[in-house]
């Protein structure tokens, strides 16, 4: 039997075995069929009470689940198996539990005990596997109960461990930022760790942390200098000047410390990772400005040799600086404008679009027609294998537009070609859906503000108008083509063609705000065509109009019932009018005695849209208009009209009576009790004149004015013909008012950060100083080639072209550092979405927590935290006390037993008197019934006795007293903490 028992487990499959079973199978049908076999299997061998069986069929599950099939019902098997002694066996459970474990997993709180036992083991290997198997199975409430343990194993004698749990730690805080405020003074002990590895791993977490909130970590810039310049580790290096990079843009002052020593590692290093990683730092840090030639010329030259490696990579970090640096340095970039174009023609895609946004800054007068050309070249596929994918030639054409409009069109020397350009880029990118809108609204842009090509323009739309096409390839842009005709009908060769095509539309066959746009150009372009002064009103010239009208008329009709609000507005609108234009042409005699047209033609028409031109107006023109002086935003235009649907008309008026009467009995109440609460309207007014008003009136005032808007909007929303704001331009007016109120709490909260605050960074000090300022020498760096380069061919000065700024409020010009980020944001609502980004590890948590200040809410901590502490005062107070009562009654039997014959002395004379009082009879029973060493232990056992009663009753009664003083402290506490959210 025993013998049997031994050979079982031979006939258990393997892991290998189950590879090569899955392997032997043909078909999809069979390896499912062989798989499900296999699990059926696995699940009678997890019930084995043979850990080796149990340990294999929960590797075989852990290799299944790679493959997709679940192995949530085996967790509870997974855990007896990581609580295995054996190595073997509990790396097995340990690797299923971070492949299959998650936050939903039930059996995860039962893991605690078993990793802190785990955590505690003599075998360094235990621990290591154990800490691995933290880092993947973490949630808040594992992470809040082992933050201790892993705290304690950061001091273990093996670095293996050290370093293991150092990186664990970052796993921790991302699940409990918490324990960042407890750990970090440990942490920071890291840095200066013997074991390199240990000192590269706290590295890594700080830089990490660094990402989220690199304030914390200033204090730390002296320790991490020195292992910069110390240091002969690369990757260690690399880390480090990824942190200083964070960390230079908030203290100005380790610009001067930083360059020199990065300065050198640029000259010497031959590691091209941490050259790139020396250069960003630098540009990304800040340390790079715009007279710092010398510096910036040594980049840029580093640079350039990224791009004679044949590694693909390298290009595409190079181009990356250089897309950083030209922002600061445009002419040292373009001094490499062939390696640039070089990389414009990569078969990297993601190598060609980071040439296409470099060149964006790199173009000129004299290089865009070329740079332009070569782009477009590459949106025409030569054949089916050549054609680029759609996300690459919407990006083509969104720089090339970015390139011509830079800086309000200043390297745009002819206009006509550049419409072209719009044209042509219409047909090229047939079927590209939305960005047809971004080219239309490029168009419309030179049509306003460049008066020398609007007849260009104009032509241009029209043409795109009449191609049936691009009706159906590019309709975005069909909406800013009639815009154009329809502003500027003077320019139209034809205009009654262009009306025919504009009153050819079907409905429904473009969007809402494109048939908007064509109902708005109808009147414009007819206003145009009618009143022409150049044509006699003859008898058929007006019977050819009134047909023209009559087709409109028909036309608005058939839009007058559409869904879209505004399409169904501007359709009713015009309705009436050429209704009436049509009467007006009927009436008129037809001897042609009149020679003029209706005055609806010749003089309304015309006073409606071209009495004023049309400018282009900034988009920051709104926000410098001063708001007037006495506008009470939130004052109530009407009274307040209250809705009850269970009370008919005259119930209502009634309570509406009484509630108002309720009002004015309040603000006599409020009148009479004092000068307390006053109204915003009369504060704003006293402020103006100069006099001040408490802080209880102010917060007051506030409370009133936010019951009073809340009140509003309850009773806005129940109102059917109130219509709401929508919930984007509500959250983003909050998210705006949010940022102000952060922005004027700004200096504050900084003189705060000075100060110092609760944690571990309360009496560090900054001490930037202390940072050795080390001599700074850049080699001689030869310039590039010049016999490489083109010489430049000599151009005709081109003609001054007029091109209009937008109008704005006051003196002031607009920036034009945002013209770009502007131009491609007006496109993108125009056109396409923005990209999204790339999902990253969820640090949220960590964004907000500052290790100066315990939260954010620092007045209200600082009261909880005052109340726990008199908590814990008084709970130490009742310790110490009861401590004293048990010492006092440990000395008191002590002294007992030492002085044993006075206490001898004393029972006797108490129990004389005893026997006194009881009578002889009684005190010779007692003398005979006991001798006297009894009666002497007996009375030492009732001291003792009684000594302990009153110890207990003054523990008792302490802890009363500390229950009470407890509950106090808690109940005010809650009350300050309630005060407070109200406020």
């Amino acid at each position: 039997m025993a013998t049997r028992v031994r050979k079982t487990p031979l006939f258990k499959k393997s892991l290998h075995d189950l590879i090569r079973g899955i392997r032997g199978c043909k078909d999809p049908e069979s390896t499912d069929k062989y798989i499900r076999e296999a699990i059926s299997e696995c699940r009678q061998e997890v019930m084995s009470q043979d850990m080796d069986i149990k340990s294999m069929a929960v590797l075989k599950l852990s290799y299944l689940q790679m493959l997709g099939y679940d192995m949530a019902w085996a967790s509870f098997n997974v855990l007896e198996v990581m609580s295995s002694a054996k190595f073997t066996q509990k790396r097995v459970g340990y690797l299923a539990a971070m492949q299959s474990f998650g936050a939903d997993t039930d059996v995860l709180m039962l893991t605690t005990n078993m990793l802190k036992k785990d955590l505690a083991s003599a075998n360094h290997l235990d621990v290591a596997i154990a800490i691995s198997g933290i880092s993947n199975i973490v949630s808040p409430s594992l992470a809040r109960d082992l933050v201790d343990d892993l705290l304690r194993m950061m001091n273990h004698s093996k670095p293996y461990v050290r370093k293991k749990a150092v990186l664990v730690m970052y796993k921790i805080f991302l699940q409990y930022p918490e324990a960042l405020r407890s750990s970090f003074p440990r942490l920071r002990e890291k840095l200066e760790d013997p074991e390199i590895s240990v000192v590269s791993a706290t590295v890594n977490v700080i830089c990490e942390l660094a990402k989220k909130h690199p304030r914390n970590y200033l204090p730390l810039a002296p320790q991490l200098f020195q292992i910069l310049t110390t240091s002969s580790n690369n990757w260690m290096l690399i880390k480090i000047i990824k942190l200083f990079a964070s960390l230079a843009p908030i203290e100005p002052r380790l610009k001067a410390k930083l360059i020199p020593p990065i300065t050198n590692i640029i000259q010497t290093t031959t590691a091209m990772s941490l050259l790139y990683e020396c250069i960003n730092c630098i540009v990304s840090g800040g340390m790079l400005a715009k007279d710092d030639e010398q510096l910036a010329s040594m980049c840029v030259s580093k640079l350039r040799v990224f791009f004679e490696e044949t590694d693909q990579n390298l290009k595409f970090v190079g181009l990356l600086a250089y897309n950083k640096i030209v922002l600061i340095h445009p002419l040292l970039v373009a001094q490499n404008a062939d390696v640039i174009m070089d990389c414009m023609d990569d078969p990297d895609l993601s190598i060609r679009e980071r040439a296409v946004e470099l060149v964006v800054y790199l173009v000129n007068a004299d290089t865009l027609f070329e740079v332009v050309k070569r782009l477009m070249l590459q949106l025409i596929p030569q054949s089916r294998e050549q054609i680029l994918p759609e996300p690459y030639r919407v990006e083509v054409v969104r720089r090339i537009l970015d390139m011509c409009s830079n800086n309000t069109y200043a390297n745009v020397t002819n206009f006509e070609w550049y419409v072209a350009v719009l044209v042509d880029l219409v047909k090229i990118t047939e079927g590209i859906k939305d960005i047809g809108g971004e080219i239309g609204l490029e168009l419309q842009n030179v049509a306003v503000r460049v008066r020398s090509v609007r007849d260009y323009a104009v032509a241009a739309a029209a043409k795109m108008l009449t191609e049936r096409d691009i009706i159906v390839q590019a309709p975005g842009v069909l909406k800013y083509a009639a815009w154009v005709v329809g502003e500027y009908a003077l320019y139209l060769e034809d205009p009654e063609a262009i009306l025919e095509i504009l009153i050819s539309l079907s409905p429904q066959r473009l969007p809402n705000d494109a048939e908007a746009v064509y109902i708005q150009a109808i009147p414009k372009v007819y206003c145009f065509y009618a009143g022409d002064d150049r044509i006699p009103w003859v008898d058929s010239r007006a019977k050819r109009i009134l047909q023209i009208t009559e087709r409109i008329v028909s036309f608005l009709e058939k839009f007058s019932t559409s869904m879209d609000i505004e399409v169904q507005e501007r359709s009713v609108e015009f309705l009436e009018l050429f209704r009436l234009i049509v009467l007006a042409i009927k009436e008129r005699p037809e001897d042609d005695s009149d020679l003029t047209p209706p005055l609806l033609i010749s003089r309304a028409m015309p006073g409606m849209f071209t009495e004023w031109e049309l400018n282009p107006v900034s988009s920051k023109a709104q926000r410098r208009i001063p708001i007037p002086a006495g506008l009470d935003l939130e004052e109530e235009i009407n009274d307040p009209v209250y809705y009850s649907e269970s009370e008919d008309e005259e119930e209502a008026l009634l309570r509406q009576q009484l509630l108002k009467q309720q009002e004015m009995l309040a603000a006599k109440n409020m009148n009479a009790s004092g000068p307390t609460k006053i109204s915003r309207k009369k504060s704003s007014a006293r402020k103006g004149k100069g006099e001040t008003i408490s802080d209880a009136s102010e917060s007051e005032d506030e409370e009133v004015v936010k019951k009073r808007r809340e009140e509003r909007r309850q009773r806005q929303a129940e109102d059917p013909y109130y219509i709401l704001e929508s919930e984007k331009v509500v959250s983003k007016s909050r998210k705006s008012r949010k940022s102000k109120k952060e922005s004027s709490s700004s200096s504050s909260s900084s003189s705060s950060e000075d100060e110092g605050g609760v944690g571990p960074m309360k009496n560090e000090k900054l001490d930037i100083d202390s940072i050795p300022i080390m001599k700074l020498e850049i080699a001689s760096i030869a310039a590039p080639n010049d016999s490489k380069k083109k010489k430049k061919k000599s151009r005709a000065q081109p003609a001054h072209v007029e091109i209009m700024r937008e109008e704005t409020f006051g003196d002031v010009p607009d920036e034009e550092e945002d013209a770009i980020a502007e131009r491609r944001a007006a496109r993108a609502v125009a056109g396409g979405n923005a990209k999204q980004p790339i999902l990253r590890v969820n640090a949220k948590g960590l964004e907000d927590l500052d290790l100066a200040e315990p939260d954010d809410d620092e007045a209200g901590r600082l009261e909880v935290e005052k109340f726990k502490a008199e908590i814990q005062e008084a709970r130490q107070k009742a310790a110490e006390a009861a401590a004293a009562d048990a010492q006092v009654e440990a000395t008191h039997l002590v002294v007992k037993k030492k002085k044993k014959a006075k206490v001898v002395k004393k029972v006797k004379k108490s129990k004389k008197k005893e026997k006194a009082e009881a009578g002889p009879v009684e005190e010779e029973a007692a003398e005979k019934e006991e001798p006297v060493e009894t009666t002497e232990e007996a009375k030492i056992e009732e001291s003792k006795t009684v000594a302990v009663e009153e110890s207990v009753e003054a523990t008792e009664n302490t802890k009363n007293a500390e229950v009470e003083a407890t509950k106090n402290a808690e109940v005010e506490a809650e009350v300050k903490v309630e005060e407070q959210a109200q406020e």
